[in-house]
């Protein structure tokens, strides 16, 4: 459970700045470690998780398992036959909160608590969604990575993919996924699990946490924890950020820690 190192930022979270050299050239990755509270808002703006659909009943930092966490809760009050008219499509059943990513960010990883109550394989239940852009700054794909119908799957494009990784289910999972070579890489635990072509995409604007309601209205409980952007050469100015030289990778590695 370690989380040393951590500083508190002018976006009041928790983070971690590491610079390390990868193949002759600097990489930089920046972790949240959720142990001060979230800026929330409800459209774009810096340092801010604003909503993207429709907004979660919650998002703030909690306490859970012995340390803090993100907590993100869907309530059955924001169902479809509940929500105000204009948001009762199926398209506002995925509730979550986006965060725009430093500059030059091609990766993204997440620790997501895969809850024992999460046995209904009819349902989506939390994932990690990546913005990718172009070079002329378009929107050019969402990498996806979830748990959904009782099953660790990612996005192609067309449709979800099994990833062949059995969830446990009551335990702590890290979720990544990373732009390398012209393909997106999904990864469980550092594995990957599977790769797909990411066409024109060149870097990642933005993430979007999700959770997802249902017609009826379901309420649950999300739980994330430490959220990393990396990126080659990627400037992070960060205030009072902690740059750690050679080290970074053995730092960053430390806080992929699992706890019930």
């Amino acid at each position: 459970m370690l989380k040393s190192g951590t500083v508190s930022s002018a976006m009041g979270q928790s983070l971690i700045a590491a610079t390390f050299m990868v193949s002759g050239f600097a990489a930089q990755a920046t972790t949240i470690t959720f142990d001060a509270p979230v800026t929330l808002g409800a459209t774009a703006a810096p340092d801010t998780w604003y909503t993207d659909r429709y907004a979660p009943a919650g998002f703030a930092t909690a306490s859970f398992g012995g340390d803090n966490r993100l907590k993100q809760s869907i309530s059955a009050a924001d169902g479809a036959t509940s929500r105000p008219s204009g948001f009762s499509g199926a398209f506002y059943n995925t509730q979550g909160r986006k965060l725009d990513a430093p500059a030059a960010t091609t990766s993204l990883s997440i620790d997501l608590f895969l809850d024992a109550a999460w046995t209904d394989t009819t349902r989506r239940y939390a994932g990690l969604w990546g913005t990718a852009f172009d070079m002329g700054g378009a929107v050019s794909a969402y990498p996806i990575l979830e748990f959904g119908a009782g099953q660790l799957r990612y996005w192609n494009g067309a449709t979800f993919v099994d990833t062949g990784v059995a969830p446990t289910l009551g335990d702590w999972v890290t979720l990544g996924i990373e732009l390398d070579g012209g393909n997106w890489n999904f990864e469980i635990d550092g594995a990957l699990v599977g790769t797909i072509s990411a066409g024109t995409s060149t870097y990642l604007g933005n993430t979007i946490l999700q959770g997802h309601n249902t017609t009826a209205g379901v309420s649950y409980d999300i739980y994330w924890d430490n959220l990393t952007f990396g990126g080659a050469a990627a400037a992070v100015p960060l205030p009072g950020s902690l740059a750690l030289t050679g080290l970074g990778l053995m730092l960053l590695g430390a806080l992929r820690r699992r706890a019930a």
